[in-house]
């Protein structure tokens, strides 16, 4: 399906990836030319995570009211504009801040609700798979961006490596999606929402499953998406180069990558919040190892990687397994907002417990636990209410 192809290119190139999962390599040159400290570099992680949590309610009315394709279109040039502005960014935080505060707003269209609202359109006995392969541009992503910035920052600098990515947002991303999201004819869409079945929002987020959903993904947030931003420094830390750490990076991205498809083809056929006990337990495991094995870094990369590979795509099934699609929009966009809410908490936290003790092992050990409690919390999902037709 084409819808899925574009879905698949546009999250490769998204925020998801560029402004959170990839900035960890910019963070060393960023510290060298300005003498910030490492807190306040990947301040800037946080404060996207802060402000997915406002846009992400906002993108899930626009997506519900306009449809994703126009919201898309419209984000892509917008947010390919203000990663192009961090090529002339002074020695000014506040500066430095604004257009960490600006790169969210501006690509509101791309955070993954956009392509999965598309792609959901066209499943729904194999929608865990369909999800799982739209999600992959993310994993896609993960795996080509970090080695697309190390090159570029060994090559030139870091100003051209954001200057690079705004271009391969702008004259990548926005053909691709032109040409391959579809949506349903007008004559369609009027016919879906007449036969849709679920839960209104209203009603929907008085239930006590939606409160489940909000506290485990807030968990996840807090831990998984720290670790990613601080996987870079953590390796150089240990002793690893530069390019060793970036080489991680992207095996963190293909295992994501993997996980995506996998976990999504799984979830069709096992009940989710179970796999997604299953990759917390490795989460845990990884973080572990990071703190007292580093040298075992691929391994806990792997892990991390199949941690926050099934998140988003659990995500995206359980809301429609537990609420139809009546409120499909905004309430992943809540939820998702939520859990970039504890991402935001997580990444701050890791860094000033870094700075506070002289390593990540503490941190590294907190995030341990909270995964562990989120085990135990997802082990009290309900059975789903809607089946799949």
């Amino acid at each position: 399906m084409l819808t899925t192809l574009g879905s698949v290119v546009g999250l490769s190139f998204g925020p998801s990836v560029i402004a959170i999962l990839a900035i960890s390599p910019f963070i060393p040159p960023i510290e060298a030319e300005f003498g910030w400290s490492r807190v306040q570099v990947s301040l800037a992680a946080t404060i996207v995570s802060y402000m997915v949590v406002f846009v992400s309610p906002l993108q899930g009315f626009l997506v519900d009211r306009l449809g994703p394709r126009k919201v898309i279109l419209t984000s892509i040039p917008l947010f390919a504009l203000s990663l192009a502005s961090l090529y002339w960014l002074p020695d000014s935080l506040p500066i430095y801040y604004t257009i960490w505060v600006l790169i969210p707003l501006f690509s509101i269209g791309l955070w993954p609700l956009g392509y999965l609202q598309a792609v959901s359109q066209w499943f729904e006995k194999k929608l865990g798979l369909a999800l799982g392969c739209a999600n992959a541009g993310i994993g896609v992503g993960s795996t080509i961006v970090p080695l697309i910035v190390a090159a570029l920052i060994a090559g030139y600098d870091w100003r051209t490596a954001f200057l690079g990515l705004a271009a391969i947002v702008f004259f990548v991303t926005w053909p691709v999606t032109f040409f391959t999201i579809k949506e349903l004819s007008g004559e369609e869409i009027q016919a879906t929402k007449r036969s849709a079945s679920g839960t209104p929002f209203r009603d929907a987020i008085r239930e006590p499953v939606f409160f489940m959903l909000c506290a485990a993904f807030f968990l996840l947030g807090l831990t998984a998406t720290s670790l990613v931003t601080q996987q870079v420094p953590l390796l150089i830390e240990a002793g690893w180069s530069q390019t060793d750490a970036s080489f991680v990076q992207a095996l963190f991205g293909f295992a994501l990558l993997f996980a995506r498809v996998f976990i999504g083809f799984i979830i069709d056929h096992f009940f989710a919040p179970r796999v997604m006990q299953i990759v917390s337990v490795g989460g845990a495991v990884s973080c572990v190892l990071y703190a007292i094995a580093p040298d075992a870094g691929i391994l806990s990369a792997l892990l991390l990687g199949f941690l926050l590979g099934a998140e988003f795509d659990v995500l995206a099934f359980l809301i429609k397994r537990y609420f139809g699609n009546v409120a499909y929009g905004r309430l992943y966009g809540v939820i998702f907002g939520v859990f970039y809410l504890g991402s935001g908490l997580g990444i701050v936290g890791l860094a000033a417990i870094r700075q506070a003790f002289g390593s990540y092992d503490a941190g590294l050990f907190m995030a341990a636990g909270i995964l562990l409690s989120c085990v135990v919390l997802t082990a009290f999902f309900p059975d789903y209410r809607y089946k799949a037709t």
